[in-house]
C-alpha cells in the first residue's frame, strides 16, 4: 500500500507534509505504511510527531536539535495529561531513528 493512498485524504497528513519537515513527515509515513502500522497506529503516530514539531517550534529549537534529551523535555509535563499515551516513547524514539537515517 502506497502513502498517498491510505493517507492522501488525511488533513493531519497533509498539514503536516505541506510544513517546513514535510519530506520527513513524508518519510516517515511511508515507513508506517510499509511497517504495516494502520488505522489508529499511523493516525497516532502522525499526531505524536505533529504535537512535537509544534512544541519545538514554539521553543524555537531546530530539528537538528531534537534527540532523547529533547524528547524527555517535551514528554515529562505532558506524562500525567491524557494526551500522552504509553505508546508515544516509543513512537519518538522511530521518529528519531528515522531522522538520524
Amino acid at each position: 500500500m502506497q502513502v498517498e493512498e491510505y493517507l492522501g485524504r488525511s488533513r493531519l497528513y497533509r498539514r503536516l507534509r505541506s510544513g517546513p519537515h514535510g519530506q520527513f513527515v513524508e518519510r516517515y509515513a511511508a515507513r508506517l505504511v510499509e511497517e504495516r502500522l494502520v488505522q489508529h497506529g499511523t493516525w497516532r503516530c502522525l499526531n505524536v510527531v505533529g504535537e512535537l514539531l509544534s512544541w519545538i517550534a514554539g521553543r524555537h529549537y531546530k530539528l537538528v536539535d531534537l534527540d532523547e534529551q529533547v524528547v524527555e523535555r517535551y514528554l515529562r509535563p505532558r506524562s500525567g495529561r491524557q494526551s500522552i499515551q504509553p505508546g508515544d516513547g516509543a513512537v519518538l524514539k522511530r521518529w528519531l531513528s528515522m531522522l538520524r537515517e
